[in-house]
């Protein structure tokens, strides 16, 4: 076997290593091991006793398992009720806020997942939570059965909701209370709590509710409880150490409920599908809110999915391999931001959180959260959001494409109708694509440490569940999310067919309105201004790791978030150097940074993207190594590609490039496109282009019927 280092790249040093070719078949080792990890078997996910079903892991959504009722919450939609605010609102401005009191991790009344399951005396109820520290901070109440209006919920909840009958418990206690009359039944309810899976099993006896063999009203919702009181503690208008916050000024009867089960129709485009309930909380009325479930069914053990949908929109709940704390990120946890950092849980940090040290200000929406951080959302249970395309899979399964939102924004801030990032793809003609949009731990840790980490968790998990053709898997994202794309699909190239890059930042983090200066500053001479820079984040350092992945790059002539310079840096270095890339230049009102990236414009990088697979084994392999952005902890560490490995720079502070040519064998570049597939775009070294698009151009154009034009100046070009 024949190894020919073609030399350094740009002076820089590297120790090949191990970096040799592998002789023959061997297991796929493309990115990091998390890719290849089994699902984790997490406590909050596991049976004991008389459970058995296993969880759906589709938000919103029920099904009757083993001769149990299962119905599948989601995670972070615990805001309780009051405005639905959007990006970037919903970073400043909030509703309900959980007291200040670390117990309480900001998440305490958030509901995972709700069981009915009918005993021979009594019917047994499971809920679980997705924070549980002390069990005594969380009041549930269970509405049994329905009635003709709705009823008052009792112990000051300040909700009303059709019931027969109201369980509520609160640690490891609780009582059953007639609705119609407000009398508590001489019978109580039998609670066990499981801390380490935070789950409340909860037993009512026949003698109190016996639903026999029909079919029953059943509600749910979580708050928190006033042990002093023995009651629900209702939002003030600003939370303190025991007290929620965000009471409406003057309204003396805030409902207690943060958050609340079967919630079958919340819109999509919501951030975390509560808006219907927000409104419901709002109002102090969850009558819309329930499950009519079959005991007849469960007593025979009869199985049944219909409920669980299985293509159009849907937002999957996963169980991550790390979780630093649960529920959110607080101001004492470690690895705190600047003064100054925008958070997508936290809005604008003032730095005074012991987690924060004495950092120095720093303007940035968000921050690098490395090894030694506690991400917005540091929770085991995380989520994303799919298109499953209605066309049927192909052979070999739907292609993919990961996609990494811009700072704070969520996957439901994608869903738009027909002309959407999900269905863009999904309706590729002939080559139906699954976008997974992810939720990356608060989208403002710039893929550093578990937030760039949970990016290969989603697309683990997303291979598990659905059909996918693990050949032919894209990376995308926006603004700070297209760096976070960027950088892993850099970082991890093997991973990846293609790349779509849409106005991306080069260095991290950034700032709209200052990092044209900023950044710039930092980048050219080395010099923190305004923004506090992450050492070694500079992106168009690692575009030689792109030999062997097409990428398509949008940008913005007169881009009011990410100055031109920013972004055309790189189309220069695509220019000069041996890439297969598409970079297009949007001008006039196309170059506005949510327009350009959010306008319905998907249509062009979805043509491009074609159906060629990843490259394995290619005979020449450029990779710089950039030890500045290993997360070790989070299991991100980039030092292989294709079949090198083992690579390491001579110093551990500063990036090395490796560029190898293989004669041992004549590998391939692709592996052959799928028996049957035409290629709707020609992949090869001389397919290197940049474009001009926008509504106010005038040269050489093309009419179309959309309000941009665009024109190409193509430069051909060849492999040396």
């Amino acid at each position: 076997m024949a190894l020919v280092v073609a030399g350094l790249i740009a002076g820089a040093a590297v120790g090949a290593g191990s970096a040799l070719a592998a002789p023959g078949e061997r297991a796929d080792t493309a990115g990091p091991d998390l890719l290849r990890a089994p699902a984790v078997d997490a406590p909050q996910l596991q049976n004991t006793g008389i459970w058995s079903a296993d969880p759906i892991g589709v938000c919103m959504t029920s099904a009757y398992r083993h001769g149990e009722y299962v119905h599948q919450g989601c995670v972070y939609d615990d805001e309780g009720g009051g405005n639905q605010y959007r990006w970037p609102n919903d970073t400043l401005l909030r509703n309900y806020t959980y007291p200040e009191d670390a117990a309480y991790r900001r998440n305490a009344a958030d509901i995972l997942e709700v069981r009915a399951k009918p005993q021979d005396d009594a019917t047994a109820f499971r809920v679980t939570m997705n924070t549980m520290t002390d069990p005594g901070l969380l009041g549930l109440t269970l509405a049994l059965g329905g009635s003709d209006t709705p009823r008052e919920a009792p112990h000051g909840a300040n909700t009303v909701m059709p019931a027969q009958l109201f369980v509520t418990v609160h640690g490891s206690g609780g009582d059953i209370v007639d609705a119609a009359t407000g009398r508590t039944l001489p019978d109580a309810p039998q609670v066990h709590v499981d801390v380490e899976r935070r789950q409340v099993e909860i037993r009512v006896p026949h003698s109190a509710w016996d639903p026999a063999d029909g079919t029953q009203r059943l509600a749910a919702a979580a708050g928190l409880w006033d042990r002093d009181a023995d009651a629900y503690l209702v939002p003030q208008v600003t939370a303190d150490a025991t007290h929620p916050g965000g009471a409406v000024v003057g309204d003396p009867t805030p409902s207690a409920f943060f958050d609340a089960a079967f919630r079958f129709h919340e819109p999509f485009e919501a951030p975390y599908r509560n808006n219907d309930q927000k409104r419901a909380i709002a109002n102090g009325d969850l009558s819309e809110f329930f499950a009519d479930v079959d005991f007849g069914k469960l007593r025979a053990g009869t199985d049944d999915e219909s409920a669980v949908p299985t293509s159009g929109y849907l937002t999957r709940v996963f169980a991550s391999h790390s979780e630093k704390a649960q529920g959110r990120r607080l101001p004492s946890d470690p690895g705190g931001p600047a003064p100054g950092t925008g958070l997508q849980q936290g809005g604008i940090a003032t730095g005074s959180g012991e987690g924060s040290g004495d950092r120095r200000p720093s303007l940035s929406f968000g921050y690098p959260c490395r090894d030694d951080c506690v991400p917005d959302l540091p929770g085991r249970m995380q989520r994303y959001t799919v298109y499953v395309p209605e066309a049927p899979a192909p052979s070999h399964g739907y292609a993919s494409m990961v996609w990494t939102q811009g700072y704070a924004l969520r996957p439901g801030d994608d869903v738009a109708g027909d002309r959407d990032l999900y269905r863009q793809f999904a309706d590729r003609p002939g080559d139906p694509t699954m976008v997974i949009d992810v939720d990356f731990r608060g989208a403002d840790n710039w893929g550093y440490g578990e937030g760039g980490a949970i990016v290969f968790e989603a697309l683990a998990d997303a291979r598990r569940h659905y059909d996918l053709d693990r050949e032919r898997t894209a990376m995308g994202g926006f603004s700070s999310g297209a760096y976070t794309a960027n950088k892993l699909s850099l970082t991890f190239p093997d991973v990846f067919a293609t790349a779509f890059i849409c106005d991306g930042l080069n260095v991290a983090p950034s700032l709209p309105g200052v990092n044209g200066v900023a950044d710039e500053v930092a980048e050219t001479a080395g010099i923190d201004t305004v923004t506090k820079h992450e050492p070694g984040s500079k992106i168009s350092e690692l575009l030689p790791s792109r030999r062997n992945q097409p990428v398509m790059e949008w940008a913005g002539v007169n881009d009011d978030f990410i100055p031109y310079p920013i972004t055309r840096e790189r189309a220069d270095l695509y220019r000069a150097g041996d890439y297969d890339y598409e970079f297009i230049s949007h001008v006039g009102v196309a170059a506005e940074h949510l327009v350009m990236c959010k306008n319905g414009m998907w249509d062009l990088a979805a043509r491009w993207m074609g159906d060629e697979p990843r490259a394995v084994d290619p005979p020449h392999v450029t990779y710089v190594r950039n030890p500045l952005m290993d997360d070790p902890e989070a299991g991100l560490v980039g030092d292989h590609a294709y079949w090198l490995s083992g690579i390491q720079s001579r110093d551990p502070h500063e990036l090395g490039a490796i560029d190898v040519v293989t004669r041992g064998r004549a590998a391939p570049t692709r592996r052959s496109r799928r028996p049957g597939r035409r290629s709707v775009r020609s992949r090869g070294r001389s397919r290197r282009s940049t474009r001009t698009c926008g509504s106010s151009a005038t040269s050489t154009r093309r009419s179309t019927p959309t309000p941009r034009t665009c024109w190409r100046s193509a430069r051909p070009g060849s492999a040396p």
